[in-house]
């Protein structure tokens, strides 16, 4: 059986907050929300200070933290995570490589299908267990996690500031601009991917 893609929204943007010496002081995560004929699919749940605004998005679409079905975690920073005991019901997947949750599904073969429409691939460099969620609707949406955190990344072409590995971070985000139309970055707004702009080596 395969499954519509309804609706995919950033429900809480993300935040990245650095003082004139470019050291982060707050970073909270992109949260966004997929919604097929069959499944609520949740990406990121933010720091666990944004819980109260993560609770009204979801209010506004008429759902509560029972109706999430699928919570998928880019990877496994507490800003990314921080709210992830709000979704008790729901199936949590992870990179295999992610050291906390041992209840979820951690993915070892990539690509990896959640549903019809709905991909995970492996995107490591801000770190080892990085995943990007493709979403194949009318486009083609990537939702990066800090595989690309900030459009200046994709702008400039410069691997996360923090990484594990400068290298496969740029190729990572080689493998998600060849793949994606728009970009739902980790701490930033969604952006279209320029497809005449040459991808640096």
């Amino acid at each position: 059986m395969t499954y519509k893609i309804c609706k995919i929204e950033v429900i809480k943007p993300g935040v990245l907050v650095r003082n004139e010496m470019g050291i982060i002081l707050d970073a909270r995560s992109t949260v966004t929300l997929i919604q097929s004929d069959e499944h609520n699919i949740l990406v990121d749940t933010s720091l666990k200070k944004d819980r109260e605004l993560l609770l009204k998005a979801l209010e506004k679409l008429n759902l509560t933290p029972n109706d999430v079905d699928i919570v998928i975690l880019t990877h496994c920073h507490k800003d990314h995570m921080g709210n992830i005991e709000l979704f008790p019901s729901a199936h949590k997947v992870t990179h295999h490589a992610c050291p906390f949750l041992s209840d979820s599904e951690k993915v070892e073969r990539f690509p990896f299908s959640i549903q019809e429409g709905v991909e995970l691939i492996e995107t490591p460099g801000h770190s080892w267990d990085s995943i990007t969620v493709l979403v194949k609707a009318e486009k083609v949406y990537a939702i990066t996690g800090d595989a690309i955190p900030i459009k200046s990344n994709y702008e400039n072409w410069i691997p996360p500031v923090i990484h594990v590995d400068a290298q496969l971070a740029l190729e990572s985000m080689k493998k998600i601009v060849q793949q994606a139309d728009i970009i739902i970055p980790g701490h930033d707004s969604p952006f279209e991917v320029n497809k005449s702009k040459e991808i640096l080596d």
